[in-house]
This record gives structure tokens, sequence and C-alpha cells, in this order.
């Protein structure tokens, strides 16, 4: 599961910049996003299938449409 804020979840309401700190926050969260990206590169290769989820999809509200929506997909 990834943190909406942490790992920039774009469009989601829970990813939202600080007005302080600005560029240190976004080169935080930029880290994190190339991170995600080279461990689901690395994960892939080894045969794996990767589905990432973020918090907010599992919300009281979306998390029976979340676990409906793995389901569907594995």
């Amino acid at each position: 599961m990834q943190g909406c804020f942490w790992h920039g979840h774009e469009g989601c309401r829970y990813f939202v910049v600080p007005g302080t700190r600005t560029k240190w926050w976004l080169a935080k969260i930029n880290r994190n996003k190339e991170s995600d990206k080279q461990n689901i590169t690395r994960l892939q290769e080894d045969g794996c299938q990767v589905i990432e989820v973020y918090e907010c999809e599992l919300k009281p509200k979306l998390v029976e449409k979340t676990l409906n929506d793995l389901l569907e997909n594995v």
C-alpha cells in the first residue's frame, strides 16, 4: 500500500504539497516515486505481478470496490 502523500498520488485529495519547504517536499516525494518505479521494475523482472494500491483506495467508501477490482485483475 502506498501513502497518497508520501508517494505523490496525482489527482488525489490526500496529496497536497505543503506551502512551506515546498522544494524540499517535492524532491522527497519525487525520490519516493523514482524508488517506487525502480522497485516495481525489479519485481516485474523477477516475475512478480505488481499491483499498486493507494491509501485513498482503502477508505471505507472505496475499500469494497478496490478489493473487487483486485480480484478481477489477479
